[in-house]
């Protein structure tokens, strides 16, 4: 019997991270090749470019490996066609922070993290939306949500994830103003609003139980109590969604499709700035990836 060729593609962000990936091509293309034999290696050069590229690479490829930030993560879901084959995806974290690589079980770290990729398995893994903009972990508004768009991308590739401090600490003391949001006909008030089916946001383990296999996505909603919402939205991220709800410090519920209405337009959609026109509906898309995962 014929032993079936695979084409293999490792397309990569050089801006993510602080040059980790490009630093390591070399490496990467050796450990892809032992197991492929082959491999079609590129470096994106703009968000159009990559986009262009993932939609091609469906039709041609039976593996697709990115590597960068949660950002480009997301700019590969907007850009997978709606066709029935896929190939199989895998990602390689390479950004300042990397909410997926906890999620897939994908060490940080490069070579670390290419000896777990390539012992990893493919597993579907579902696909959320906020109206015609697809993510992949989560959408979200409100303080603190818009640090990674702020921080110059200079910075985060000196400072890694200590860019984003001086930007926190700035909106820390500005303090937290609500938002009005309508999910399902019910109005609420709240500084801060996330939809999701993550383990991990912002780094912070906030619903470790979580799987993103089963269809279902939670929303959270931080109480806007006025003198208290940066205080309720310090504790849900460190201590999590379960004691936030108990403390009444927070709400959350959970469905596959939420309809909601918002008077906030710029979204962070898997730590990329988006414009979403209300009301949509929200939550599960409908469609599944193939990912390698070591959950």
């Amino acid at each position: 019997m014929v032993k079936k060729i695979n084409k293999v593609l490792f397309l990569y962000n050089p801006s993510s991270g602080k040059g980790k990936i490009k630093k390591n091509l070399g490496y990467i293309d050796q450990e892809l090749r032992k197991k492929y034999g082959s491999v079609d290696i590129i470096e994106s050069k703009s968000k159009s470019f990559m986009e262009d590229t993932i939609k091609k690479a469906c039709y041609e490829y039976d593996y697709v490996f990115f590597s960068g930030g949660d950002g480009t993560f997301n700019i590969v879901i907007n850009s997978i066609p709606d066709i029935e084959n896929l190939p199989i995806f895998g990602y390689l974290p390479g950004g300042s922070t990397n909410d997926m690589s906890y999620n897939l079980n994908i060490s940080k770290d490069i070579k670390i993290g290419l000896k777990d990729l390539l012992n990893s398995t493919p597993q579907e893994y579902n696909v959320g939306s906020i109206g015609d903009t697809k993510f992949i972990y989560v959408a979200d508004f409100g303080a603190f949500t818009d640090v990674s768009h702020i921080t110059p991308q200079e910075q985060k590739r000196k400072f890694g994830r200590l860019a984003y401090l001086k930007y926190a600490i700035e909106i820390l003391f500005k303090g937290a103003k609500n938002h009005k949001v309508v999910v399902d006909g019910v109005v609420y008030e709240t500084p801060l609003m996330f939809i999701s089916n993550s383990r991990e946001v912002g780094s912070f383990r906030i619903n470790p139980e979580k799987s993103q296999k089963d269809g279902l996505y939670y929303i959270v909603i931080v109480n806007g109590e006025k003198g208290h919402r940066i205080r309720n939205i310090v504790y849900l991220f460190i201590f999590g969604i379960e004691a936030a709800v108990s403390k009444n410090r927070a709400i959350t519920f959970t469905s596959s499709r939420f309809t909601l209405d918002c008077d906030v337009n710029e979204w962070d959609v898997d730590g990329e700035a988006v414009t979403i026109k209300f009301p949509v509906t929200c939550g599960y898309s409908g469609k599944k990836i193939r990912i390698l995962t070591n959950r």
